[in-house]
């Protein structure tokens, strides 16, 4: 923040943002920090180091609610994505520990060196789950659920 902006803006800004919860109460205050909090770039996002097949090095790969990223480890900038909404399927290759993603228009292929590929398969399968359910106060179809996120029933 200080190579970005100079001292007197940044307490400008403290100042600023101080006098606006200093009239709100506990809980408004609580509230405004987590829809701050929420709005930040990278809420909601895992990340796991993954090597990509035929690539030699190792990458960062970005899981949201709604989408898969390739994350460039030095800047966290996503220089791919992909949505679930493009997503036709994905599979694990238990023998090896890959998993293959077919989005349209091309085929992803990766290993995950720090996790097991089965929590990233399970990450995607709950998040595609969560988004399926068009009423929350419907009791879960756990058959589903474990379909998605084991691959058996």
């Amino acid at each position: 923040m200080l190579k970005k902006y100079k001292a007197k803006q940044i307490a400008a800004r403290i100042l600023e943002a101080h006098s606006s919860l200093n009239k709100s109460s506990l809980i408004e205050s609580k509230m405004l920090y987590i829809r701050q909090w929420q709005a930040l770039p990278e809420f909601g996002l895992s990340h796991f180091i993954v090597r990509f097949r035929g690539s030699k090095k190792e990458e960062v790969l970005g899981i949201a609610f709604n989408r898969i990223m390739r994350v460039d480890p030095a800047s966290r900038e996503a220089l791919k994505t992909w949505r679930y909404s493009v997503m036709k399927a994905w599979n694990v290759n238990w023998e090896t520990r890959e998993m293959v993603v077919q989005c349209e228009g091309e085929t992803i292929t990766f290993g995950c060196t720090s996790a097991d590929i089965k929590v990233i398969h399970e990450f995607i399968g709950g998040y595609i789950f969560m988004s399926m359910r068009k009423d929350v106060n419907q009791p879960p179809n756990e058959e589903l659920f474990f379909k998605l996120t084991g691959g058996w029933v």
